[in-house]
């Protein structure tokens, strides 16, 4: 099945130059019998997206010739065709200058590289594993189309064995075979660690529990075993971005269990100025591919420790300064720690102070009564609180902060319409809490969550999640006991 390509040209024409000058660079010869005439694209891979990097139009015997003056950056590489689908990948390593040939009636089964020794041993492993997956899907098709005859599930489930161990063999003779190569490094980036088989000691009761940890446990350490950090051409592959995406939204959940992992991994990049550069910035961003709460620690993290330190040397000053700015606002509010104090003034006049809130779960609520989702939102919020403080009898309080100084009336009409009066309303006329610096308000209406220790458990919540959220909270301490 062609792959579909959506790009982007990265490169435009290139000046003219001598042949003697090409020899030092790049020279990809392609010849596709089918393209006569037509477009061709030269591509890669970038983490898990693609780009164009060039692209030249096939003369009348179907030849593009892909140039350029200065070697390009490493990697899997692919023909696109007219269609932006894929033809066929090959490599780019420092060996710049060869040619492949095939025809548009079967890509890879047709294809003749010359002058690259790693893309030969890439085009056998690519018809290779074509062959392969082809068995595969006839064995997935027998195992559904056994139903539940035991005994031809048994006979299909043994030969997928044994076709996944034949794999497992071959991939193991490649890299033995090929030391040092790109080659071998691609190989290896698709082997996961295989898990050994643990002794269960005697005196352990739950021995399945005790295995599945063994098997997590190693399976973690071993992670990043065959991934070569200090190859730069890692990068214009999927493999090294998958292998992260995989560990850090699947494997590890902890916010100080992914700082301490992070660094190390970071560690391990130094040995490759650009994947050092795409491993810290993965990381900074991590917050935002997980979209998990509590990762705010692990951005504080990262940005403290690689971008304000100075050792993010390709940032420029512009973002820099956005990446300060993010840090300063979300430092003061990190989840598992202890909240800013505020005091403010009532509704009626009086001042109340955050800290003084005697309830084993504190809700701060930041809003206005001009904001047309507060105007929906703060009422079904206080559904919730009757519902919790009332029916179920918790001992939780809600804080709602009115955001703003002007329209102070509206406010109050708003608190006197929804019947508000029975949960505690502020706002700070005097600007003594600094609450949109401690919790980060740029938008209304914000929700944090607070224990009785006055510590953020949650921050930017959905108000319908509250209730579910402070069970699973208690369920979970629970369990820690």
């Amino acid at each position: 099945m062609k792959r579909i390509v959506y790009f982007i040209f990265t490169l435009g024409l290139f000046l003219m130059a001598s042949g003697n000058i090409f020899s030092q660079g790049y020279k990809i010869t392609v010849t596709l019998k089918g393209m006569e005439k037509k477009p061709l694209y030269l591509g890669h891979y970038y983490a898990d997206k693609t780009y164009v990097k060039d692209t030249v139009i096939a003369d009348a015997n179907g030849v593009a010739v892909f140039k350029g003056p200065e070697k390009i950056e490493g990697g899997i590489y692919f023909i696109v065709l007219p269609t932006k689908s894929i033809a066929w990948e090959f490599l780019l390593t420092d060996d710049q200058v060869f040619s492949m040939s095939t025809d548009t009636s079967d890509y890879l089964g047709h294809l003749v590289i010359k002058g690259s020794h790693e893309n030969d041993l890439y085009l056998d492993y690519s018809k290779y594993m074509q062959g392969n997956n082809l068995k595969m899907n006839k064995l997935q098709q027998a195992m559904k189309e056994a139903g539940d005859d035991k005994a031809k599930q048994k006979k299909v489930r043994k030969e997928i064995q044994e076709l996944q161990e034949e794999v497992k063999t071959k991939w193991e003779k490649y890299v033995a075979d090929n030391p040092n190569t790109f080659f071998a490094n691609i190989i290896k980036a698709q082997m996961y660690p295989e898990v050994p088989d643990f002794k269960v000691p005697d005196n352990v009761a739950n021995k399945d529990s005790f295995l599945q940890v063994k098997a997590y446990y190693y399976n973690k350490k071993h992670f990043f075993d065959n991934i070569d950090f200090s190859d730069g051409k890692m990068l214009r592959t999927a493999y090294l971005n998958n292998r992260l995406k995989t560990y850090f939204t699947k494997m590890v959940f902890n916010p100080d269990t992914i700082i301490k992992d992070g660094d190390e991994l970071i560690k391990r990049a130094e040995a490759n100025e650009d994947v050092y550069r795409f491993v810290v910035e993965y990381m900074l961003n991590l917050k935002y591919e997980t979209n998990r709460m509590g990762m705010d620690k692990v951005l504080v993290h990262v940005g403290e420790k690689y971008y304000l330190s100075g050792r993010a040397t390709w940032v420029d000053s512009t973002r820099m300064e956005k990446i300060k700015d993010r840090i300063f606002k979300t430092r003061p509010n990190i989840i598992g720690e202890k909240a800013k104090d505020m005091k403010m003034i009532t509704n009626d006049d009086k001042i109340v102070s955050l800290y003084q809130i005697p309830s084993d779960y504190t809700i701060i609520a930041f809003w206005e009564p001009n904001c047309g989702h507060c105007k929906k939102k703060i009422p079904e919020l206080h559904e919730i609180y009757t519902h919790l403080r009332w029916e179920l009898d918790w001992n939780i309080e809600v804080l709602a902060i009115f955001t703003q100084v002007k329209d102070k009336d509206k406010w109050l009409g708003f608190i006197d319409e929804h019947g508000l009066e029975d949960w505690i309303n502020a706002y700070d006329p005097y600007g003594w809490s600094h609450f949109r610096d401690n919790y980060d308000i740029y938008s209304t209406p914000t929700i944090y969550i607070l224990n009785k220790k006055k510590e953020i458990i949650a921050k930017r919540l959905d108000i319908e999640k509250i209730e579910e959220f402070i069970k699973n909270y208690e369920k979970y301490n629970k369990e820690k006991k």
